[in-house]
């Protein structure tokens, strides 16, 4: 019998993500510039240096987002629906707003030491999520690729259509005087994407001359550029219809190939039987649409967990495996292991405190740890 509400214990989801489809982020600082596309390319994060051969991997902190999301939820939900926007943050970014931040930047933690009683007992989410001076106690790993010897990514390619050219239906939904204003914008359209490209291709080159050019001549060619670019955008402007091209490629994005197999996991430190709760509560609700990062549109971002779950302490002569979790869409599974109910007598104890808070004595709007009771 492993009892989580008398001792604390840190424990261990361990296993894998699959990729159901493909998986893309939209982090800037991730881009590069390479043979195979801009810096405006989105790219995935890579092990290492940025560049092509790098490997890559998906980045936990797209799990743990929608985890604090879903606590976020479950407290909303044992307030009776709603949280003001301050707790939102809490509860999200460990950010402090308004009133709240002139609170607590009016207390000091200075010679205050933690102890079981305090805030975090109050209001434990804090303890799960992290927030001023509180560390938190939920870490999620980045998602690795298993097979390091094949492609585990690929280039999503776009391009911008014109809808009424593909599907002629389309014009018997407009009037006269708009099929006329269309064709008068796709003739405009092509003609302006003729003129952009010639002066793209100027810039090119003369950006190509600037790496090798003296002091006085880059001044020249910066002059050049701007004009040409002040060009491009007065014909850009002067367009009846958008102001970009409608028909042309857009740059892709870089997504995990679907299919691919991740190592993946999250641990708790020092958790007791409602810490590991709330996360398997996080983690059912997440179930019910499992999707990540970017490009939702592309339906990219399923994703699917297989964890096996451990703890190991000083009372115990060897790790102990409490069960297994999976997650995927619509479809949520606690798998008990050596006879133990722990996960789910756990989350049955998470649900109940999110339906009656105070049976528990908890308040998760409780963020100042001198108003806590110990």
């Amino acid at each position: 019998m492993i009892n989580l509400s008398e001792k604390r214990r840190s424990i261990y989801f361990r296993g894998h993500t699959t990729a159901v489809s493909g998986l893309a982020v939209s982090r800037p600082d991730d881009n590069f510039s390479s043979p195979t596309g801009s810096r405006d390319l989105q790219r995935l994060p890579r092990l290492g240096v940025k560049q092509d051969r790098s490997p890559v991997f998906f980045p936990g902190t797209q799990l743990r987002h929608l985890i604090r999301e879903a606590l976020l939820m479950g407290a909303c939900k044992a307030a009776g629906g709603r949280l003001p926007l301050k707790d939102h943050f809490m509860l999200i970014q460990g950010v402090a707003i308004g009133e709240m931040a002139k609170e607590l930047s009016s207390v000091s933690m200075d010679g205050t030491i933690e102890r079981a009683g305090g805030l975090r007992s109050v209001n434990p989410l804090i303890s799960l999520g992290g927030f001023w001076k509180h560390a938190g106690s939920l870490g999620v790993n980045d998602w690795i690729p298993e097979e390091t010897d094949r492609q585990v990514y690929y280039l999503h390619s776009k391009m911008r259509a014109m809808p009424h050219k593909r599907n002629a239906e389309l014009l018997d939904l407009l009037s006269d005087d708009d099929v006329d204003k269309l064709k008068r914008i796709m003739n405009e359209d092509g003609e302006i994407a003729r003129k952009v490209r010639e002066i793209e291709e100027e810039i090119k080159q003369l950006k190509k001359s600037y790496a090798t050019a003296s002091a006085a001549e880059k001044k020249k060619l910066g002059d050049q550029m701007t004009k040409l670019e002040d060009i491009k955008a007065g014909i850009k402007s002067e367009k009846e219809g958008p102001t970009e091209t409608l028909v042309r490629p857009v740059e892709g994005y870089e997504a995990i190939c679907p299919g691919t197999v991740m190592k993946s996991g999250i641990d708790i430190t020092r958790a007791n039987d409602l810490d590991l709760g709330f996360v398997l509560y996080a983690l059912k609700q997440i179930s019910k649409r499992p999707y990540v990062g970017a490009h939702g549109a592309d339906g990219k971002g399923e994703f699917a967990l297989d964890w096996e779950v451990k703890t190991w302490g000083d009372d115990l002569e060897d790790p102990v495996i409490l069960g297994r979790v999976k997650v995927g869409l619509l479809d949520f599974e606690i798998i008990p292991e050596n006879g133990l109910s722990t996960l789910q007598d756990a989350l049955d104890k998470a649900q109940d405190a999110f339906a009656d808070p105070k049976k528990y004595g908890l308040d998760f709007s409780l963020f100042n740890p001198q108003k806590a009771v110990a």
